[in-house]
């Protein structure tokens, strides 16, 4: 229906529509009653983007996909946001909260370039949260994992997950978690095959995180935003240098 009234449209949960040739005014409201018309049914308007990023496929980094996209809307600049870490429920709060706070800052330019020109600010957020991170100025719990059991705890196979870890420390403890309920943990040494991580339960002031990976999934979850602007932080694991490519 829209590629029929000449628009350029990208799949999503809504339709998105990308028109320079008339007053947006004038063009999504001859487009909303004329997709009204076809269809039979009220539909709403949300609003005009900015711009908005489509971001790539988990399984595929050449393929962009439909439900993992983030935009900013022309008004007032507020987000849109779909699919990405600081919307999912089980991406710890700490990581969600710097993306999400990155993607505030970007949310301030108007086009792709005023997005660029404001990359030294999202710099400076992520190397707060980075100095956060290392100096663990932060409740551990804010880098609690969350994840609901799809099995009970004893039909987990011998793959040595995190969260396998996790379920094997509370069933110790004398705790076994049924299909359904909710598992909180953290990592605590990933890249070692024993007591990788460990329960929220169990966490006392002796228990430490493993900053290497929590460093990594920092990495990775800005970059997730700032990479499609030609943006893209590296951390070295051997000297901990924070570099920048643009």
């Amino acid at each position: 229906m829209t590629n029929r009234n000449g628009k350029k449209t990208v799949p999503a949960d809504s339709t998105t529509v990308n028109d320079n040739d008339k007053e947006f005014s004038t063009l999504y409201g001859e487009l909303k009653e004329s997709i009204e018309r076809e269809i039979g049914f009220t539909i709403s308007f949300e609003g005009i983007y900015k711009w908005i990023v489509f971001a790539n496929s988990r399984r595929n980094s050449e393929l962009p996909v439909a439900n993992r996209y983030f935009g900013a809307f022309e008004e007032d600049d507020s987000l849109k946001i779909r699919g990405m870490e600081t919307r999912r429920q089980d991406t710890p709060p700490f990581l969600s909260k710097c993306q999400k706070e990155i993607l505030e800052v970007m949310a301030k330019g108007n086009n792709i370039n005023e997005v660029k020109v404001l990359m030294p600010k999202v710099k400076n957020t992520f190397q707060k949260y980075l100095q956060l991170l290392k100096e663990g100025k932060f409740q551990l719990d804010e880098l609690a994992f969350t994840k609901q059991l799809s099995k009970n705890s004893d039909e987990y196979q011998s793959r040595n997950t995190v969260e396998k870890n996790a379920i094997m420390q509370l069933r110790i403890e004398g705790k076994s978690l049924k299909a359904g309920q909710i598992l909180k943990y953290i990592i605590t040494n990933y890249y070692k095959k024993q007591k990788r991580s460990i329960p929220i339960e169990l966490i006392n002031e002796k228990t430490d995180y493993d900053l290497r990976k929590y460093t990594e999934l920092l990495v990775e979850s800005c970059n997730s935003v700032t990479a499609p602007f030609g943006y893209t932080f590296s951390w070295n694991a051997l000297s901990c240098n924070l570099q920048t490519s643009i």
